[in-house]
């Protein structure tokens, strides 16, 4: 399955266009089992596994449910929604984000209220077993609930720069910036700034949308060429993770599609 996921994450990266549905929409889901509208397309079956397309229109999801001992893999291709499994907060969820379910885990998914969100899944079949176990469906009280931290990493970077490498460093700290936010959907806010009257320490908010997101972001190629191009520039470095008082009205504010 490992190798399947890969492939496809591999082809996605090169064929998701924002705005346009890759795959076809062979059917509408049924009312009895979703709320609003969504497209359901079945690419391929076989006697082990199942891949499905999925586009929620906004504020559509379906039901809760669950896989009787079957794993299901989970790819967003573009849009943003939510995800949530029984007994833990909902989380949000967005353009690159993997997500594995575990078998016989009670879940939903489905898109935000301002954005439509198309999904790719891969789902076990087990033989002898139901591919799905429909449950109630998700109420209006559950899909607005607050959006849930699970998942999400929100630190405080506190930098302090050797004074005459300053200018080098806050073009090499723009630039990261920059290439991040254009390259990497799981990179919600990376926002450099400088004290007032200590121009020599730097804080920069970081928000990424994953610990997936956050270490992809840690392996690219523009933040390796940050780190080796800046490291002795950088005097001390000291990382914050912080709890946003409102998690919901945080990721209102940084939106990424």
């Amino acid at each position: 399955m490992e190798k399947v996921i890969l492939c496809l994450v591999m082809a996605l990266n090169v064929i998701a266009v924002a705005g346009q549905t890759i795959f076809p929409t062979q059917h509408t889901a049924p009312a009895e089992y979703n709320t609003g509208t969504v497209h359901v397309s079945v690419l391929s079956k076989s006697e082990h596994q199942m891949t499905t397309s999925f586009l929620f229109e906004p504020g559509s999801r379906n039901s809760w449910h669950y896989h009787p001992h079957a794993t299901q893999v989970l790819m967003v291709i573009r849009g943003e929604g939510y995800y949530q499994e029984q007994g833990k907060a909902k989380r949000l969820i967005g353009k690159g984000d993997v997500i594995v379910t575990a078998p016989n885990v009670r879940h939903w998914n489905g898109a935000t209220p301002g954005s439509e969100i198309e999904c790719l899944t891969v789902t076990d079949i087990v033989a002898a077993e139901e591919h799905v176990v429909q449950l109630a469906k998700v109420s209006d009280e559950e899909y607005n609930a607050t959006t849930g931290a699970d998942g999400m990493i929100v630190r405080l970077a506190e930098i302090e720069v050797v004074p005459e490498f300053l200018e080098q460093y806050m073009q090499e700290a723009q630039a990261i910036e920059r290439s991040s936010l254009e390259s990497e959907p799981g990179v919600l806010c990376l926002f450099p700034c400088q004290i007032k009257g200590e121009s020599d320490k730097i804080r920069i908010l970081e928000i990424y949308r994953s610990q997936g997101a956050y270490q992809s972001h840690i392996e690219s190629e523009h933040f390796l060429r940050y780190k080796q191009t800046t490291k002795h520039m950088v005097k001390s470095l000291k990382l914050i993770d912080i709890t946003p008082l409102d998690m919901d009205n945080m990721t209102k504010i940084f939106r990424r599609k």
